[in-house]
């Protein structure tokens, strides 16, 4: 495989493969996600006369199947017991006051642009998944969250964002699936400028494949099991698969160089392509 990626053949693409990608992950995340934590709200162990089982059906460990040995995996391992279990903390009714820059919000309602200054859109985009994020969401330790969550549709839509964003000193932080565990979608706890988040997830559509040249294009809110669910029904696959692939997106991926433990097949995110001095080039 040539190293030095052809630009010329963008030129010979359909430009009508254009695909809409509905999504696994809803705008109100909450209503599929835990919101204290990792994962979906219906895929959790549980305990009954006992005995320890996995509830919903999105694993081969769930349809509530007991787990004979993990109990006293548990309790071996980690000298625990179901009576040492922590009441699990609910989802809080307060939150900060959101901080708004007049200017900006005024215009981003004049544009017809989708957004929410809900409390719970807020703060479950006001971290990524560190342990310090999960104990502060836990325990409503948080002094700043984002003020302002917005959704672009599209490419145009970030500009605009951008430019509205640095002409009225608006704080910005980009976030696609939440996974982060760099701390760059955390809010800077000290800000004191209004923090805007832009949530790329309804930024997903395939808007080009080449299948002789194996090159495809999608927005960068696509999340990795849709994104990897489309190439599947063309016979294709990405390659590059994070252990966070249900929930992170491509855009994330591309951003942090992504990595992860399965990275020893395909390589990380950085061996797929590359850009310097703007010539895009495909490793070898």
């Amino acid at each position: 495989m040539s190293k030095n990626f052809d630009t010329n053949i963008v030129k010979t693409l359909d430009r009508t493969t254009i695909r809409n990608v509905e999504s696994v992950v809803p705008k109100k995340r909450q209503e599929l996600l835990k919101w204290n934590g990792w994962g979906y709200n219906d895929s959790k162990f549980y305990i009954e006369d006992n005995k320890v089982f996995f509830s919903g059906s999105r694993y081969p460990i769930g349809n509530d199947i007991e787990l004979p040995n993990f109990r006293k995996w548990i309790e071996k391992n980690f000298n625990l017991t179901p009576d040492d279990a922590l009441e699990i903390p609910k989802l809080p009714t307060t939150f900060p006051e959101p901080i708004l820059n007049e200017t900006f919000y005024n215009t981003i309602k004049d544009m017809k642009m989708d957004y929410s200054v809900d409390g719970e859109d807020r703060l479950i985009r006001c971290h990524g998944q560190t342990v310090h994020d999960v104990y502060f969401v836990r325990a409503n330790k948080f002094k700043r969250i984002p003020d302002l969550i917005l959704w672009p549709k599209c490419h145009d839509d970030v500009v605009k964002i951008v430019k509205l964003a640095d002409e009225n000193n608006v704080m910005l932080i980009p976030f696609g699936g939440g996974t982060s565990v760099s701390g760059s979608i955390t809010c800077p706890q000290d800000e004191e400028r209004s923090i805007v988040v832009m949530d790329t997830s309804q930024m997903n559509r395939l808007l080009w494949l080449d299948k002789e040249n194996l090159v495809a294009c999608f927005e960068s809110g696509i999340v990795g099991q849709d994104l990897e669910r489309i190439l599947q029904d063309e016979g294709l696959t990405m390659g590059h698969e994070p252990d966070s692939i249900e929930f992170s997106t491509l855009g994330g991926w591309i951003a942090t160089r992504a990595s992860g433990m399965k990275k020893m097949v395909y390589g990380n995110m950085r061996h797929c392509y590359t850009s310097e001095n703007g010539d895009m080039q495909r490793c070898t």
